[in-house]
C-alpha cells in the first residue's frame, strides 16, 4: 500500500510542477493594437500596416511575433523578435505580398503575438492571436486595358518602322 502511495506521489510531481509554472505565466500580458488586421492587395503589390504590441505586465519581456495559416512567405515582420520594458509599447511593421502569380480570393491567417519572460530558464510564455485577413483582388481591368493598348501601339509602332523602312529600301 505504501509503495502504490509514493508511486502515485511520484507521478502527480510533474503535474504539481506544471500548474505552479502555469501560475507564473498568467502573470504575464500582452496586449496589442489593433485586434484585427485586413489587408486587401493585388497579386504582385503589396500593403503596409503597423500593429502595437503592448507589455501590460510589470516585468521586461522578451517578444516573438510570427504567422500561421500558410503563405507564411507572404509576410515580412519588422521586428520579429524584441524587448519590452513594463508599460512599454513597440509597432511591429507588417507587410503582405502575394507573388503575382496569387489567385485572387480571401485568405485568413493568425498574427501570433507571444510574450515569454527574460529570466526564466522554462521557457514558457503567454501570447495572443490576432486574425488576419488577406484579400487578393484582381488585377483592375483598367490597368490592364492601358498595358494592352500600350503593348498594341508598340506593336503598331514596330510595324510601321518595319514598314517603312522596306518601302525606302525598294523605292528609295
Amino acid at each position: 500500500m505504501a509503495g502504490r502511495l509514493a508511486k502515485a506521489s511520484i507521478a502527480l510531481l510533474p503535474i504539481i510542477g506544471l500548474l505552479l509554472a502555469a501560475s507564473s505565466v498568467l502573470a504575464l500580458s500582452v496586449g496589442v493594437a489593433p485586434g484585427r488586421m485586413d489587408f486587401r492587395v493585388r497579386p504582385g503589390g503589396t500593403e503596409v500596416q503597423t500593429l502595437n504590441v503592448i507589455n501590460q505586465s510589470d516585468q521586461a519581456s522578451q517578444f516573438q511575433v510570427y504567422i500561421e495559416g500558410g503563405n507564411e512567405g507572404w509576410f515580412e515582420i519588422t521586428p520579429e523578435e524584441f524587448s519590452l520594458n513594463a508599460g512599454e509599447v513597440r509597432g511591429v511593421e507588417i507587410t503582405v505580398a502575394p507573388s503575382l502569380f496569387t489567385v485572387p480570393g480571401d485568405h485568413d491567417f493568425d498574427m501570433c503575438i507571444l510574450c515569454l519572460p527574460p529570466e526564466t530558464e522554462l521557457r514558457v510564455g503567454a501570447g495572443v492571436k490576432v486574425p488576419t485577413h488577406v484579400q487578393v483582388t484582381d488585377f483592375p481591368i483598367m490597368a490592364l486595358g492601358w498595358w494592352i493598348a500600350i503593348a498594341a501601339l508598340l506593336l503598331a509602332l514596330i510595324i510601321g518602322i518595319i514598314v517603312g523602312w522596306r518601302i525606302r529600301a525598294r523605292y528609295g
